[in-house]
């Protein structure tokens, strides 16, 4: 009985993912003392529910997340299975959190989980990035596969009818998208896919809307080979034989796995690949090409118009040093605002919450470049407007500078070439930079102790390099604490303790859970 199962067993602790089929929670399972993995979906996918069980019922493997248990009452459905360790696949990519051997130890531990499976009769058809958990152990990057959710039965119906396209578009093969019944090659196609894109750092077939994702499926996508070419030749050629249209033209799983496996050992294990966004979300609202010529054109006709009719040169000559930069760092149009902000938390004595503001999103690069141009704000305010702190890198600016371009380059640009202000504007970039680590750190605890070491970094340099500022250590790790605060605020799903099977029939308990 589910009741004899699942009653009073199980605490919710955090919310831990959530999407269309369902909200994932971190329990603890108070009869055998461990943490487990619960996932709550709506009785009305009660048969993606029962087919998911189905499917990893089946299975048995270190590389696969185990069920536990299963049950179905009221309004919802319930799964408990195994908490994985580690990060989701696509974290790490979008952090920059993996080498490319890294990449190819996961991919290897995927391979086996797809071959456990398919030997069993089971059809994965959604493996992707977040789909796959990996975790670092020291000596080698290991992964598990999860989320059986829209798994096909060799042995069973199908789950759809035919021509309904079930999956995520990005990742799936051309046939599955056409409706065509599941077989290997099409977990072997995804696959593919996902280790392209954690190599390459994009995915060719992603666009910025579903129906443009939809019309780039069976098309040829780029040669790994062309956007990395260090890495081995076998290995680039596998992968884009795994992504032609033609399932039958594909590599098998074996094969796939036969090649990672002999070039892993001569991957660079050392080196970090790049960062990417952290927000998918985000990398779709950024404005297109387009959007982005036409922000750029708007800025250049009005510098023309400062420097032009309105006689105010130099004015138009800061503001093209200080603006340009930002269009071209920033991922989305708004985020080249942000240096603005510098100067006014300068007037009211918090320039050292800038660089945490500056963190909290987008990539490495562009983290670190909105960090140092905020610091040039910050510093052109001081020189040329008396705006902040004086910060002893110059003379204040005569008051014609706006007129004269020449005037503008002396008394305000050069300043700002000053080595003192070289090394603030370089501990606003790496403090800005920093922030990314420190905000995806999983527990908040932890990340507040980071905070403190990231706050107590940025003041000692500060202080070297241009006292002024540091003068309040305090605000920028109030500023870090309210950025982790606002990154971890959503994890939380409901109050802790609450008892997560209490739907479940008449026995269930009203203690008070542990704090």
């Amino acid at each position: 009985m589910v009741d004899d199962l699942v009653l009073g067993r199980f605490l919710i602790l955090e919310r831990i993912g959530s999407g269309g089929m369902g909200t994932v929670y971190r329990a603890l399972d108070e009869r055998l003392r461990r943490e487990v993995a619960v996932k709550e979906i709506p009785a009305r996918n009660s048969d993606r529910v029962v087919r998911e069980a189905k499917a990893a019922a089946r299975l048995n493997h270190p590389t696969v997340v185990a069920l536990y248990e299963f049950g179905i009452e009221g309004d919802s459905a319930f799964l408990v299975s195994e908490l994985a360790d580690g990060d989701p696949l696509d974290h790490l990519v979008s952090a920059g959190g993996l080498t490319d051997r890294d990449v190819a130890e996961a991919g290897l531990d995927v391979c086996d989980a797809l071959a456990h499976a398919h030997e069993r009769g089971v059809i994965h058809r959604d493996v992707k990035p977040a789909n796959v958990m990996v975790v670092h152990d020291g000596t080698r990057a290991s992964a598990k596969l999860m989320d059986f959710g829209i798994a096909a039965l060799v042995d069973e119906d199908r789950l759809t009818a035919t021509g309904e396209m079930v999956g995520t578009l990005a990742y799936m093969a051309p046939e599955q998208a056409d409706g065509e019944d599941a077989d290997e090659a099409g977990d072997v196609y995804s696959l593919a896919l996902t280790l392209y894109e954690c190599w390459a750092g994009i995915n060719p077939v992603a666009a910025g809307s579903p129906a443009a994702t939809a019309r780039r499926l069976g098309q040829s996508v780029p040669s790994l080979a062309r956007l990395r070419t260090d890495l081995p030749s076998d290995l680039t050629e596998v992968v884009d034989d795994c992504l032609v249209a033609d399932p039958r033209e594909r590599p098998t799983l074996d094969e796939l796995a036969d090649v990672i496996a002999a070039s892993a050992a001569g991957l660079d294990g050392e080196h970090l690949l790049p960062a990417r966004d952290e927000e998918l979300g985000e990398r779709r609202r950024a404005p297109g090409r387009a959007a982005r010529i036409a922000a750029a054109v708007a800025l250049g006709v009005s510098l023309c118009v400062l420097a032009g009719p309105a006689h105010l040169g130099g004015l138009a000559l800061v503001l093209a040093v200080l603006c340009l930069p930002a269009l071209i760092l920033a991922a989305a149009i708004e985020r080249s605002a942000i240096p603005v902000l510098a100067p006014a938390l300068g007037a009211v004595g918090a320039a050292l919450a800038y660089p945490a503001l500056a963190g909290r999103r987008g990539r490495g690069v562009e983290r670190a470049g909105l960090g140092a141009l905020g610091w040039l704000w910050l510093a052109t305010a001081s020189v040329a407007l008396g705006i902040g702190p004086r910060l002893g890198i110059g003379p204040s600016a005569h008051h014609g500078w706006t007129r004269s371009a020449d005037a503008a380059a002396h008394q305000v640009l050069a300043p700002l070439a000053d080595p003192h202000s070289l090394a603030a504007a370089l501990a606003f970039a790496a403090a800005a930079w920093a922030m990314g680590p420190i905000l995806r750190t999983r527990h908040a605890a932890l990340a507040l102790v980071w905070a403190v070491l990231w706050s107590a970094g940025l003041t000692a340099v500060l202080h070297a390099a241009c006292p002024p500022v540091a003068a309040s250590p305090l605000i920028a790790f109030a500023a870090a604490a309210v950025m982790i605060w606002l990154e971890h605020r959503d994890r939380v799903a409901e109050p802790r303790g609450r008892r997560l099977f209490a739907p479940f029939g008449p026995r269930a308990t009203a203690r008070t859970a542990p704090r």
